[in-house]
C-alpha cells in the first residue's frame, strides 16, 4: 500500500445569500489508512460504526482485494478548528473505465456501511455535499462520483448522517435482533414451541451420529481447519461457483479477519471431529454481526438443519456474553426472519461532485433500480442467477 502525505483543502468561505460555512475547518484525503489511525480510533467503529468499518476488516480487504479490484484507499477526514476529527469516511476509489467512483471497501462482503461521525455532530445534507466536494478536489485523481451503498438509515438508535444525502432503498434489507440476558428466553420468544421441538428432535438425530459439540474456534490451526470445512461445505453450491484464484483470495481474506485476538469469531457445530456447520461473525461493541454461514451438504447431515441448530447455540452464547444485539446481514432468507425479528432498512446514495460524475449518475441510478426490481421478483432473481453462473 503506497504512502503519501495527506492532501488537505478547506471548505469554501461563505458568500452573502448562500449557506454558512460548513461545521468543519479542513478536510484531509489519505491513501494509507494507517496514517489516520488516531482519528479512526477516536471515532471508533465500536461505538460509531459496524465491524465492516473496523481496522481489521478494512485493512485486510485492501491487502487482499485492493489490487485485484484496482481500488485504492480514499479516506476522508474532516477536522474542526482545533484539529480534532469530526468525521472519518473509510472509502475506496474504484475505476469504471474513465470514471473514478468512491465506495465503501468490502463490496458484497460488507453488510452495513457507515461513516464515523463524532457524537453530537450535526451535519446537514448540504454540509455532507460540501465535505464530499472538498475531498474530491483535495488532490488530482479524486472521485467523479460517490456511490455509497448499504447505508443503514439508523444505527444504535441514531439517524445515519450519510442517509441525509439523496438516496433510494437498497436492493436488500438486513435482519437484526435485540438480545436479552437470557438466551433461552430469547429463543422462546422468536421460535414457536413446535419449531423448538422440531429443532430438539433434529439435534438428537445429529447427536446419534456422534458427540455433538458447539465451540468457538481458538488458535491458528483450529481456525484454519474450520475455514477449510467452510469452503468444503460451499464447494459446488451454485451461488459459490468461483475460480480457484477467487476462492484463494476469499480464503485468505477470511483467514486475515479471524487471525489472532480481536478478529472475527468462528462458531462451530461438530459431530465428533466432523464440522457440520460454521458461522463467521464480527464482534463490534455490544453487537455480534454474522458475516457468513455454511453447513455440511451431506443429506444425512443437512436434513437435521445444522445451520439453524448452530444459530441457537450462537445466540445462547451471545446472550451469556452480554451482547445486546445480533444481526445476520443483508438478504432475505427464512432462517434470518426466524431468528431476527427486526428489519433494518438500507439505502443507496449517489452524489456527483464533478460534471463527468453528473453525466454518469443516471446510469448508476438505473442499475440500482434494476437490481432492486430483480431482487424483489423471485422469478427474475432466479433467472439472473442462472445467467450469472453461465
Amino acid at each position: 500500500m503506497s504512502v503519501a502525505a495527506p492532501q488537505t483543502v478547506s471548505p469554501p468561505a461563505p458568500r452573502a445569500g448562500v449557506l454558512p460555512r460548513a461545521p468543519f475547518a479542513r478536510v484531509e484525503v489519505v491513501n494509507d489508512p494507517t496514517q489516520v489511525l488516531a482519528a479512526w480510533r477516536e471515532l471508533s467503529p465500536e461505538t460509531r460504526g459496524s465491524f465492516y468499518q473496523s481496522e481489521r476488516f478494512v485493512i485486510s480487504w485492501f491487502a487482499i482485494f485492493g489490487s485485484r479490484r484496482r481500488a485504492r484507499p480514499f479516506f476522508v477526514v474532516a477536522r474542526d478548528a482545533s484539529n480534532a476529527p469530526l468525521a472519518v469516511l473509510p472509502l475506496a476509489l474504484f475505476h469504471f473505465g474513465p470514471l473514478r467512483v468512491a465506495q465503501f471497501p468490502g463490496e458484497k462482503h460488507s453488510n452495513y456501511n457507515l461513516g464515523l461521525f463524532r457524537a453530537g455532530a450535526e451535519l446537514s445534507a448540504q454540509d455532507l455535499k460540501v465535505l464530499l466536494r472538498a475531498a474530491a478536489r483535495a488532490a488530482p485523481g479524486g472521485p467523479h462520483l460517490y456511490r455509497l451503498r448499504s447505508l443503514p438509515l439508523a444505527w444504535r438508535g441514531a439517524p445515519n448522517p450519510l442517509a441525509r444525502l439523496d438516496h433510494g432503498p437498497a436492493a436488500s434489507r438486513a435482519r437484526a435482533a435485540d438480545l436479552p440476558e437470557d438466551g433461552e428466553a430469547f429463543l422462546a420468544r422468536r421460535l414457536s414451541a413446535d419449531a423448538r421441538k422440531k429443532l430438539r428432535k433434529k439435534e438428537r438425530r445429529l447427536a446419534a451420529l456422534g458427540e455433538l459439540r458447539y465451540f468457538r474456534a481458538a488458535g491458528a490451526k483450529e481456525k484454519a481447519k474450520v475455514l477449510d470445512a467452510f469452503f468444503a461445505h460451499k464447494a459446488g453450491r451454485p451461488e459459490f461457483r468461483l475460480g480457484r484464484d477467487e476462492i484463494g483470495a476469499l480464503r485468505a481474506f477470511y483467514g486475515a479477519l479471524a487471525e489472532g485476538e480481536g478478529g472475527a469469531e468462528l462458531h462451530v457445530l461438530a459431530v465428533s471431529d466432523r464440522i457440520v456447520a460454521v458461522l463467521g461473525a464480527g464482534a463490534n461493541g455490544g453487537r455480534l454481526q454474522g458475516m457468513f454461514i455454511s453447513y455440511d451438504p451431506d443429506p444425512e447431515i443437512a436434513r437435521s438443519s445444522p445451520g439453524e441448530i448452530l444459530l441457537t447455540h450462537v445466540l445462547r452464547d451471545a446472550c451469556a456474553r452480554n451482547f445486546t444485539a445480533f444481526d445476520l446481514g443483508v438478504g432475505e432468507a427464512r432462517y434470518k426472519a426466524d431468528f431476527c425479528d427486526e428489519v433494518e432498512e438500507l439505502a443507496d446514495a449517489l452524489y456527483a461532485p464533478t460534471a463527468l460524475g453528473r453525466l454518469a449518475l443516471p446510469i448508476f441510478a438505473l442499475a440500482a433500480a434494476a437490481k432492486r426490481t430483480i431482487k424483489a421478483n423471485p422469478k427474475l432473481f432466479a433467472l439472473a442467477g442462472k445467467i450469472r453462473r453461465g
